[in-house]
């Protein structure tokens, strides 16, 4: 049965290969693919992780209101 699911073509340096195999052996996953999604997945979490800590970096410049003061009746 064919597969919806996206394919991509992926060329890597000797040295790379050796190393996603060798993570494929050590985490028993059946596939090298395996490896590689978990790795993607891994790698976007933690852009999306460095982008949202760019903003809360950014905010901390921003006056600090009291809960409080923002919920307190005008």
């Amino acid at each position: 049965m064919p597969t919806s699911k996206k394919r991509i073509n992926l060329t890597l340096e000797d040295s790379l290969y050796n190393q996603l195999e060798q993570l494929r052996k050590i985490r028993k996953f059946p596939f090298l693919s395996s490896v590689v999604i978990d790795l993607t997945k891994q790698a976007l979490e933690l852009d999306e992780d460095l982008y949202f800590a760019k903003i809360a970096q950014e905010r901390k410049k921003e006056p600090v209101l009291s809960h409080k003061k923002i919920w307190e009746e005008k």
